[in-house]
């Protein structure tokens, strides 16, 4: 089983659905239900179908109907469960679904920016959730008034001074920066004060033409949260760009013969991932199969750009 990635990483695994599939006919063969229990000897489906049959005389109930109720102790461990506090990591497939959407979000834009989100200093404590929802409200109002086409996010706490930010891959129409600037400054005014620089950019991001080299140089950024931890959102994606894994059941080689630097990594005991790593390679590769694969334009006219510090 191969499951191919828009960002361009092929992981070669077992088949989960087919292994799902035979679990649960394996579970189906011995009557065990969702969560686990063997429904001939759980209790409190013994107990019911006794009390079911003394109201309804010769009722037969079945396979277990319990499911999503109190009664089910099954169901009760995973209400406990839900209560414990959830915990945000930028892990590899997180961190795969983040490239292959700013891919898919460069690739097909016409015009995508690169952007930095900081906060100014503060009028009050503010908790990292809290941040989050400045960020979603600033994020809406560019969808509905700027018409933000799709973006990128990922929250980053800075080694040298604690604070947060976020690295932001946008598309959006040209909009003085001043503008942007304000319209963050005014979404977080009650928290923070104003700031001409709370929204930055780096010069280097200007006309960059190649989406393959815009995206490396944005994963140089983003990589930079990979395998944070937190008690809340750290990665943001718009659903409109999520890209998905593609299944793939020709062998590996179909895929990558004829190319090279490949880079092979052993990512656990059952998953091995494949990466073509030069660049020429990689956009050779690009073009030849990844984009006609997740059908793709095949035009080459996307930007990364960024505004001129100049801009009014």
């Amino acid at each position: 089983m191969i499951n191919v990635h828009l960002s361009g990483d092929i992981v070669r695994c077992p088949d989960i659905s087919a292994i799902k599939k035979r679990l649960q006919e394996v579970k189906d063969r011995h009557r065990i239900c969702q969560y686990g229990y063997m429904e001939d000897t759980c209790q409190a489906w013994q107990q019911s179908q006794l009390n079911w049959q003394q109201t309804i005389k010769n009722m037969n109930c079945g396979r277990c109907l319990l499911a999503g109720c109190d009664l089910c102790p099954g169901h009760l461990k995973v209400k406990e469960r839900g209560t414990i506090k959830k915990s945000y990591k930028i892990d590899s497939t997180v961190y795969r679904k983040m490239r292959s959407s700013a891919h898919y979000l460069i690739k097909e834009s016409k015009k995508t920016l690169f952007i930095l989100l900081t906060f100014p200093k503060f009028k009050r404590k503010v908790k990292a959730n809290e941040l989050n929802q400045y960020f979603s409200k600033f994020m809406e109002n560019l969808r509905k008034n700027y018409d933000c086409g799709g973006y990128v996010a990922a929250r980053e706490r800075g080694d040298k001074n604690g604070r947060f930010h976020y690295h932001l891959v946008i598309s959006i129409p040209f909009v003085p920066f001043t503008e942007l600037n304000n319209t963050w400054c005014h979404t977080i005014s009650d928290i923070c004060y104003a700031s001409p620089n709370a929204l930055t950019h780096n010069p280097k991001t200007l006309f960059i033409k190649n989406p393959v080299k815009a995206l490396r140089y944005l994963c140089k950024y983003l990589s930079k949260c990979k395998g944070q931890n937190s008690d809340s959102r750290i990665v943001f994606i718009s659903n409109n760009i999520i890209q998905p894994p593609k299944k793939y059941y020709e062998p590996l080689d179909t895929i990558l013969k004829g190319y090279k630097s490949i880079f092979i990594q052993q990512t656990s005991d059952y998953t091995t991932s494949f990466r073509i790593t030069d660049a020429k390679e990689f956009m050779r590769f690009c073009n030849n199969f990844l984009y006609p694969f997740f059908e793709l334009s095949s035009d080459n006219k996307t930007d990364l750009y960024s505004f001129p510090e100049d801009s009014s």
